[in-house]
């Protein structure tokens, strides 16, 4: 009788646990909890020897649709300023390697007695005009950067944009506590653009996960996050329809590489289709998994006509291994 009851005991422990769907339970699981990206990119930053990708097109076009986007990544993109400061060699003159690092080119330094002014030629992807100067992100950090070096408080405003129309990216910095937002593009400009942009971008083998990550950190915050990630999905719904059949691991693996994950087995059929996904210490938290795969399951939708399930997976070193497939996993 007690030998029955240690084979049944035994038995339930071998018994494989099931996966989880995140679509329709998804983990709570905080982003505080996450590791220290924000300190790794400024360290990135920083090291010269790193070459980090050009732009961050993607996070730079959501974050200028309305001016409480644009403020947001401003007050972000403040605070990694004034701690890219604080880890630097605390001179002014810094911010322009900063800025190369970030991936604009070709910049005049310029500063004047009331105000600094920093030009940049385009980025090195392709620029399309969608009608808003959409940089406030990096406003943000020089923002925050001068502010740091001069003790006082420092207002930035990009006065001239490449996706505006303009020639250079033009930055003038002043004292003041103003913040400015341009005229906002509209939702299926920015659509366009970034479908564009995920299909051409050129990623350097080098490039940081936490680089790819840290402008994201605002978006994985509710109530931004369901938004976001619903905007993600249409740009994934977008790229299927746009380019063939032919090109979609190809689109799938620069998607991949752009959110700081590995690509794994894929499976693109007519009616199935299955994308692996592997994600590292630095990005390894279900809120940024929530966002990052929804561009995927947009993609899958318009190739299959089905909504695909997402499942994760946790392997050895506790890093996330995430199936979105349209077959259900037992």
């Amino acid at each position: 009788m007690k030998a029955a009851k240690k084979d049944k005991k035994s038995a339930r422990k071998r018994k494989p646990a099931k996966r989880k769907a995140i679509v329709k339970k998804p983990i709570h699981k905080q982003l505080s909890h996450a590791p220290d990206t924000e300190g790794l990119l400024v360290r990135s930053i920083l090291n010269p020897s790193r070459e980090l990708r050009d732009g961050i097109v993607m996070e730079d076009l959501i974050y200028s649709l309305t001016p409480k986007l644009a403020r947001t990544a401003y007050n972000f993109g403040y605070s990694i300023g004034m701690d890219i400061f604080a880890n630097s060699r605390k001179e002014q003159n810094t911010l322009v390697p900063v800025l190369g690092r970030l991936g604009f080119r070709n910049i005049v330094y310029q500063p004047f007695r009331d105000a600094l002014v920093i030009k940049s030629g385009s980025r090195n992807h392709a620029v399309r005009k969608v009608g808003a100067k959409i940089h406030s992100f990096e406003a943000g950090i020089i923002a925050g950067y001068l502010s740091a070096h001069s003790g006082e408080m420092i207002n930035t405003a990009e006065k001239e944009c490449v996706y505006n129309g303009d020639s250079v990216c033009r930055f003038v910095s002043s004292t003041g506590r103003t913040f400015e937002s341009s005229g906002n593009p509209s939702l299926e400009d920015v659509i366009d653009s970034i479908a564009v942009n995920v299909h051409e971008i050129k990623f350097s083998d080098r490039s940081e996960v936490a680089y790819h990550m840290l402008p994201l950190i605002p978006m994985t915050k509710q109530p931004l996050r369901s938004e976001i990630a619903k905007i993600f999905y249409l740009i994934g719904i977008e790229l299927s329809q746009r380019y063939g059949r032919e090109e979609a691991e190809a689109l799938l693996e620069n998607m991949a590489r752009y959110f700081g994950t590995s690509k794994g087995p894929v499976k693109i059929a007519q009616k199935t289709a299955e994308v692996q996904l592997k994600y590292s210490y630095h990005n390894s938290n279900s809120a940024f998994v929530e966002l990052s795969t929804a561009m995927f399951r947009g993609f899958i939708r318009g190739k299959t006509s089905k909504e695909p399930n997402v499942y994760i997976n946790v392997d050895k070193n506790k890093n996330y291994i995430v199936d979105i497939t349209t077959t259900v996993h037992k």
